[in-house]
């Protein structure tokens, strides 16, 4: 029952896991069951919302007339991600919070780093890349406000769904701006 929350959810969760031909039963009972399971949901929520973030940061350097940069190296042109000041498992109150995510280079500063927070030698990082986007006074309100921002957050199914919403309809305004 550690997987479930109901006998209902139960049931669905062996025929699903089962493998059993897809019919209507069962795609009721799978989606019950995941509308229910907050790994599911915020495995399907993430990407939108960093889909999201992606097409907003892109859009704030066409509105300026720059090209994108990684907030942690500074490089152009690279394999763009969401990257996270305070990563999911360590607040993961700010998840889903656009203050605490920005433009980054996926392979080398996000997974190769660790997020590239304080820099390196040839990197100015993701600290240094925030005060230096946004000014020393409005860059250090970022930092201060993603390091303050530490409470516990317990995440609902519903919540995460209506959340899924408002970012998917948010790319669907970001995608008709940019055509």
């Amino acid at each position: 029952m550690e997987k479930v929350c109901s006998p209902a959810c139960a049931i669905a969760y062996v025929q699903i896991e089962k493998g059993k031909a897809y019919d209507k039963e069962t795609t009721k009972l799978k989606k019950a069951f995941y509308g229910n399971n907050i790994g599911k949901q915020h495995e399907l929520t993430q990407p939108v919302f960093n889909k999201m973030r992606r097409l907003e940061e892109f859009k704030w350097f066409h509105e300026r007339g720059l090209k994108p940069v990684c907030i942690s190296c500074g490089k152009e042109n690279m394999d763009w991600c969401c990257g996270h000041f305070k990563t999911v498992a360590a607040q993961g109150n700010l998840r889903y919070d656009t203050i605490n995510t920005y433009l980054q280079c996926n392979k080398y500063c996000n997974s190769s780093l660790s997020g590239n927070i304080e820099g390196n030698k040839t990197t100015r990082g993701y600290k240094k890349g925030l005060l230096e986007r946004f000014g020393e006074v409005e860059g250090q309100k970022i930092i201060d406000y993603c390091e303050t921002h530490t409470e516990v957050k317990k995440w609902k199914c519903d919540e995460l769904i209506e959340r899924r919403q408002f970012f998917n309809k948010r790319i669907r305004e970001l995608e008709n701006d940019s055509i």
